[in-house]
């Protein structure tokens, strides 16, 4: 799985992390969909917000209470 949890809410929940960065390219990007087109990436999505809500969202990475799983952002209805 791949997310965002910031240290002090991995100490509250007693969860450990491990960091890095990845340089994203065209192909890598391609390879992540082709995955998730055929069902083998499969999102855990949590909470889904309004565009007008992203500062709620952000809030949320930063460590304010929310479902488990992914946070997304509704672009368009």
């Amino acid at each position: 799985m791949v997310s965002k949890i910031s240290e002090e809410a991995q100490q509250e929940l007693g969860v450990r992390a491990a960091y890095f960065y990845v340089e994203v390219t065209t192909s890598r990007l391609n390879k992540i969909t082709k995955l998730f087109n055929e069902g083998m990436l499969v999102p855990h999505v949590g909470t889904v917000l309004s565009l007008a809500n992203a500062r709620t969202a952000h809030e949320m990475l930063g460590g304010a209470l929310h479902k488990r799983g992914k946070i997304v952002l509704q672009v368009a209805a």
